[in-house]
């Protein structure tokens, strides 16, 4: 009887480790954008900008956008929500979410300032997309072009 329960303890445990295994990507792969990326550094036409500490965080799931800035001091966190999506050539973000505490696109419905990018819908070209780095330009003007270096944590 003892044996029986256990093997039946047993079955349960791996088929609830299996469930949550498999669900990391919620609602379906989305291929190389899956998963947590260090903004590793920001170029503005042409000049890497000295003023970014490399302590912004994006993360992707689903639709959703996390962008999370690192404060050193105190070891805390700001965190950042919007939606995306993409094809081959374009990541279009869009910052202009709301809450009752927070008015469309303002609070963590923005994008952290050290970005540059707007609390708006804004589309980034994709130079480069891989399993370990993805570059993305945004030209907020016309001339003018940033270019954002991410590299794969973990």
């Amino acid at each position: 009887m003892k044996a029986t329960r256990y093997f039946r303890f047993l079955i349960l445990l791996v088929a609830v480790m299996t469930a949550t295994v498999s669900c990391t990507q919620n609602n379906g792969d989305i291929g190389d954008w899956f998963g947590e990326w260090k903004l590793a550094s920001i170029e503005i036409d042409g000049e890497e900008d000295e003023a970014y500490t490399g302590n912004v965080l994006w993360r992707f799931q689903n639709n959703i956008v996390e962008m999370v800035v690192v404060n050193p001091v105190g070891h805390s966190h700001d965190e950042h929500y919007g939606t995306w999506s993409s094809d081959d050539k374009e990541l279009t973000l869009n910052f202009t979410h709301s809450d009752n505490l927070n008015a469309a696109g303002t609070g963590k419905y923005a994008p952290p300032a050290q970005t540059y990018l707007p609390s708006d819908i804004v589309s980034l070209k994709v130079l480069k997309l891989s399993s370990r780095e993805i570059l993305l330009e945004y030209r907020p003007d016309p001339g003018k072009s940033i270019i954002y270096t991410l590299r794969k944590r973990g």
